[in-house]
C-alpha cells in the first residue's frame, strides 16, 4: 500500500492505494483460487472437466493460470471490447475464446456462457458473479491486510462496481471491525445499472457488467454512497498515475483514483485516510485506442534519424 503523495497533493484527507497490480495477475487471483479450489474440495472437477466462465479479463486470465498449473480445461464468454492484450494472455495459457456483442458488455457474455454450460456435459460454471467464494477471498484475505496496516486510520474505501466481490468481501471485513468505516462505489455515468439506471456503453473495463450482480444484492446495506464515473476521466487519470506516481495501472484503477481523491476534498474525512485499490498492470491496456497509444494526445518520441545537422544533411 502507498499514499499518491502527488496527485493527493494538498488535499484535506490523504490518499493510500492498495498495488492488487503486483498479484501474478491482478486482484482477481484471490477469488479465482478461492472459486477453484471450492470446486476442487466440492469433487465436481475431473480430469476431463472444462471450467466456464463470463468476464470482462482479469478473472478469465487468473483462472486460465491457475487452471493451467492444476491441469483444467477453460473456455471464457468475453465482450469483444475487451484488450487485445487480455486476448493474447489467454490464447498463451490455452484457453478458449468467445467473443460476444460489445454492446451487451459482460451480461451478454454471461448469458451466452450459462446457455453453453447448460447444454455441455462436463462444463462448470465458475459464476464469479453470484460465487459466494468470490466476497470470502476478500474477507479473509483483502480486508484484514488494510486492516493491519491502517488500522482504524480508515475514514472510507472505494472500491468499482463490477462483480461486487471485492466490495461485499472488504466492506464486511472492515465495517466489523469499526462500523464507521464508509464505503463509495463507483460506476461508470454512461452505464449506471447499480444507481438503478439503463444499461448503456462504457469502455472502463473491470466494473459495469450491465447487470446488478448478486453479489452486490447480498452486501448492499454495506454501500455507503455510489458516484459515477466518466470514460474521459478514468482514461485521463490513468495516464496522470504513471507520470505523477510512476505507475502503470488499468482503467478502473485510473477510475478508482479519481474518485479516491474526490472524496478526500469532502469536509467530512478530512485529517483521516482515503483507500482505493490500483487492480492491474497498464499493460494490458497498451491497445486502447486514446490511452496509451500513439494516437493519443501527449508528448510523442523524437525520431534521431530525422534530426538535420548543421549542414542540412541527416545526423547519424
Amino acid at each position: 500500500m502507498i499514499e499518491i503523495g502527488k496527485l493527493a497533493s494538498g488535499l484535506p484527507a490523504r490518499v493510500i492505494a492498495k498495488l492488487e497490480m503486483l498479484n501474478p495477475m491482478s486482484v482477481k487471483d484471490r477469488p479465482a483460487k478461492y472459486m477453484v479450489t471450492a470446486l476442487q474440495k466440492s469433487g465436481k472437477l475431473h480430469a476431463d472437466t472444462q471450467i466456464v466462465e463470463a468476464s470482462s479479463g482479469n478473472t478469465a486470465i487468473a483462472v486460465a493460470q491457475l487452471s493451467s498449473h492444476l491441469g483444467f480445461k477453460t473456455k471464457f464468454f468475453m465482450s469483444e471490447a475487451v484488450s487485445l492484450e487480455r486476448r493474447v494472455i489467454l490464447n498463451a495459457y490455452g484457453a478458449e475464446i468467445v467473443l460476444t456483442p460489445a454492446r451487451e458488455h459482460t451480461r451478454g457474455a454471461r448469458e451466452r456462457a450459462i446457455d453453453y454450460c447448460q447444454r455441455t456435459p462436463r462444463a462448470i460454471f465458475l459464476n464469479q458473479h453470484d460465487n459466494e467464494a468470490n466476497p470470502l477471498a476478500h474477507y479473509e484475505t483483502t480486508g484484514p491486510e488494510i486492516w493491519r496496516t491502517l488500522g482504524k486510520d480508515v475514514a472510507a474505501v472505494v472500491v468499482g462496481l463490477g462483480t461486487c466481490g471485492c466490495f461485499s468481501g472488504i466492506s464486511r471485513y472492515l465495517k466489523q471491525k469499526d462500523a464507521g468505516i464508509k464505503f463509495i462505489g463507483f460506476e461508470p455515468k454512461s452505464s449506471p445499472v447499480y444507481s438503478g439506471g439503463p444499461q448503456g456503453e462504457h469502455h472502463i473495463s473491470g466494473i459495469g457488467p450491465g447487470f446488478v450482480a448478486p453479489n452486490f444484492l447480498r452486501a448492499r446495506g454495506q454501500l455507503d454512497d455510489l458516484v459515477l464515473i466518466t470514460d474521459e476521466d478514468a482514461f485521463e487519470w490513468t495516464r496522470r498515475i504513471a507520470l505523477a506516481e510512476g505507475l502503470l495501472v488499468g482503467l478502473t484503477s485510473g477510475a478508482a483514483a479519481k474518485v479516491a481523491c474526490d472524496v478526500a476534498r469532502r469536509p467530512e474525512f478530512k485529517g483521516g485516510t482515503i483507500v482505493c485499490l490500483f487492480y492491474d498492470t497498464g499493460e494490458r491496456y497498451l491497445s486502447v485506442k486514446g490511452l496509451f497509444s500513439m494516437d493519443a494526445e501527449g508528448p510523442q518520441p523524437k525520431n534521431a534519424d530525422a534530426k538535420m545537422n548543421r549542414n542540412g544533411g541527416r545526423s547519424s
